[in-house]
């Protein structure tokens, strides 16, 4: 990535993959609005179905509009092709099978020439239909973001009933991504955001959020990498602990006090591993189960009342009656 200076304040990024049904429906939600000072990047990630010739119908028709052909990589892989072109003071990651609210833009584009932060989240809604939207549920607060210590904001990200860690519904100013060479990773992987946003938070100096609707995340899409549960969506979340757990702690502890409230992000993924553990075939569990216990301790840093309870379940009545118990929580949620 290279830093450039020019009129463009907000690059949108689309890594698309086989999406026609809902490609148009995306850019439009975008296109609708953007003024001059934006741009919107289409990586065509090689696409079988007729998403590539959706993306050159856009770009031919606003100038506004680039696109990336490229060979299959992965939701990454395109990603990090989007950053490399991108112009604008801050980028921003769209999935092609979403859409964002109406009269948002002009929110965010003051926002930026306010000033703007290393990093400011966005807020989301699921939508399962036109009329059914129900808020995603990271409760962010500004008041505790804005203006506040680096230690302070982290712990108040850390401490949500969720880890905010998708990489979509969020701003990033692009030199901070160019000056600490932040992109995903390039190995294919599932859940592949969740260490990009962690080293994102780690790494920025100030933070905002924009309590206003933004971002729609469309539930249920039948071919969707998040509707398709495998021992792989398994291996690959355990990736992001694993490499949480490394790079955070020495010997099961932290150094940092933002290392610590960051290990409750990572005590959140871990009980998905609980969860995911119910749905993935009976022949991969036992090898799974052993990662689970070799990274049970990850619980013992969660900030969140509902993982302090997890903690305290798995050692007193291990860990398969435990992801049972999770697996009916989320059933009844």
């Amino acid at each position: 990535m290279k830093a450039t200076e020019n009129r463009i304040l907000l690059s949108f990024i689309l890594p698309i993959y086989n999406v026609e049904k809902y490609l148009g429906e995306c850019i439009d939600s975008i296109l609708s609005q953007i003024t001059d000072e934006c741009e919107i990047i289409l990586v065509d990630d090689g696409s079988l179905d007729s998403s590539g010739m959706i993306c050159e119908q856009y770009v031919q028709k606003d100038q506004r509009i680039k696109m990336v052909k490229k060979e299959n990589g992965g939701l990454s892989s395109a990603r990090n092709s989007g950053l490399e072109i991108a112009t604008g003071r801050y980028v921003t990651f769209v999935d092609s099978d979403d859409k964002i609210a109406s009269d948002s833009v002009k929110g965010i584009l003051k926002w930026i020439k306010s000033g703007g932060t290393d990093m400011c989240f966005l807020k989301a809604h699921k939508f399962y239909s036109d009329t059914e939207y129900e808020y995603i549920g990271e409760c962010l607060e500004r008041a505790k973001l804005l203006n506040q210590s680096r230690e302070s904001a982290i712990y108040h990200i850390a401490s949500r009933p969720k880890y905010p860690g998708s990489a979509w519904a969020k701003l990033f100013r692009r030199e901070f991504l160019i000056d600490n060479d932040l992109h995903f990773p390039y190995d294919r992987r599932l859940s592949e955001d969740l260490g990009f946003i962690r080293d994102c938070v780690l790494l920025s100096k100030d933070f905002d959020y924009l309590d206003f609707p933004y971002y729609h995340y469309r539930q249920n899409r039948q071919g969707s990498i998040t509707n398709k549960i495998t021992v792989r969506n398994f291996l690959d979340l355990s990736k992001f602990v694993v490499e949480s757990a490394d790079k955070l702690t020495v010997n099961k502890k932290t150094n940092e006090a933002v290392n610590q409230y960051m290990m409750s992000c990572v005590a959140y993924e871990y009980s998905i591993l609980l969860y995911l553990y119910n749905l993935i075939p009976s022949d991969d569990k036992k090898d799974v189960m052993s990662l689970l216990k070799k990274y049970k301790w990850t619980l013992k840093y969660s900030l969140t009342l509902r993982g302090k309870i997890l903690s305290v379940l798995a050692n007193v009545f291990g860990l398969r009656f435990t992801a049972l118990l999770v697996n009916a929580y989320r059933k009844a949620n």
